[in-house]
C-alpha cells in the first residue's frame, strides 16, 4: 500500500480531530559557549579523526566477531554521539502541557529540523594544521534499525560496511565486511591498513547497496583557504507520519516499518605526511514538530 500523500493525511487529521496541540521539542549537541571540539577518535593509520552523530537514540547493531551478538552502537565509543530527536513525552493535562511535549499518545511526526556549525581553529603553532580537509556524510540504513532491538528490522553496523573498498568487501572506520560471505554471521573483522586509512575513508565509494546516502560533501577550512574557517549545514526530514505509541521514543512504536535512525558522520585530515588532524568544535542544534490532541 503506498503512504499517504500531504492532502490525505491533512484530510484524515480533520476527521480525526488530531493536532489541536503542536509541539516543538529542541535537543542541542555540544553546545558551548567556549568552542570546546567534539570528540573524536583517530583513524587506524594515527593520521585522521572522525566522529559520528545518531539523529535518534543510538541503535541496537552487530559487534565484531563471530557471532552475532548485538549492542548500542555507541557502547564504550565517547565519540559517537546521539541526538534524542524523536523522544516526545505524554503529558494528558492540557492545563500544563510544555511545548517540548504532546498530549496523546497518537500524533503525528510532522518533521525534524537540525543545524550544524562547524568551527575550525585557526589560532594554532603548528602550521599543519591550520588548514584541514573534511568529509561528511549524512545517511540511513535501507531497512529499519532502532534502539529498541524489537522494533528493529536491521542491524548492521555502518562502522564495518559504510563503505564499498574495490576488493569486493564493504567496510568502515573500525574494519571491514566480507561482501561475498554466506555465513549466517555478521562477518565483521578488523581494520586492514589499506583500507581504513584516512585517505582511503575520504576519497572511497559509499555503501549504496545497504544505505541511504543523503548527502556526501568535502570540503577544505583554515588558513590556506582564504581564511574560511566555518563551515554551516542544514538538515531537514518531513516526515509527516501518524504514529501511535505509550513510550517517550516515537521509534518505538508499530505505526510503520520506517527508519528514523540517521547518521551523521565526520572525517578530517591535515593532508600532510606523518601529522595527525585536530578535530574541530561541531555544534547541532535540533527542533522536532509533532502535533497531538
Amino acid at each position: 500500500m503506498a503512504p499517504f500523500n500531504k492532502r490525505q493525511i491533512g484530510y484524515i487529521k480533520a476527521i480525526a480531530d488530531v493536532g489541536g496541540h503542536t509541539t516543538y521539542s529542541p535537543q542541542e549537541l555540544n553546545a558551548d559557549p567556549n568552542l570546546a571540539k567534539l570528540t573524536a577518535t583517530d583513524t587506524h593509520d594515527g593520521f585522521g579523526k572522525y566522529a559520528f552523530v545518531s539523529i535518534g537514540k543510538c541503535p541496537q547493531v552487530y559487534t565484531s566477531g563471530s557471532t552475532n551478538t548485538m549492542h548500542a552502537i555507541n557502547t564504550a565509543r565517547p565519540w559517537f554521539h546521539e541526538l534524542p530527536v524523536y523522544d516526545i513525552t505524554i503529558n494528558t493535562d492540557e492545563t500544563s502541557v510544555q511545548p517540548e511535549e504532546r498530549v496523546t499518545p497518537e500524533c503525528y511526526l510532522e518533521s525534524v529540523h537540525a543545524r550544524m556549525r562547524m568551527i575550525q581553529e585557526l589560532d594554532v603553532t603548528d602550521n599543519t594544521k591550520s588548514h584541514q580537509e573534511y568529509r561528511m556524510l549524512v545517511f540511513r540504513h535501507k531497512e529499519r534499525q532502532c534502539s529498541d532491538e524489537r522494533y528493529a528490522e536491521n542491524f548492521s553496523n555502518p562502522l564495518y560496511d559504510m563503505f564499498l573498498a574495490t576488493n569486493n568487501y564493504k567496510y568502515g572506520p573500525l574494519g571491514f565486511r566480507n561482501k561475498s560471505a554466506t555465513s549466517a554471521n555478521n562477518d565483521y573483522g578488523g581494520y586492514n591498513s589499506v583500507r581504513n586509512d584516512i585517505q582511503s575513508l575520504m576519497t572511497n565509494m559509499t555503501n549504496k547497496e545497504d544505505y541511504v546516502f543523503m548527502k556526501d560533501v568535502r570540503f577544505y577550512l583554515g588558513k590556506e583557504y582564504g581564511g574560511k574557517h566555518i563551515y554551516e549545514d542544514v538538515f531537514h526530514w518531513n516526515h509527516a507520519d501518524p504514529i501511535a505509541t505509550e513510550a517517550t521514543d516515537l521509534t518505538h512504536n508499530e505505526s510503520n516499518n520506517k527508519n528514523y535512525t540517521w547518521y551523521v558522520a565526520i572525517f578530517a585530515t591535515t593532508n600532510a605526511a606523518g601529522v595527525q588532524a585536530d578535530f574541530p568544535y561541531v555544534r547541532f542544534d535540533t527542533t522536532t514538530h509533532v502535533t497531538s490532541g
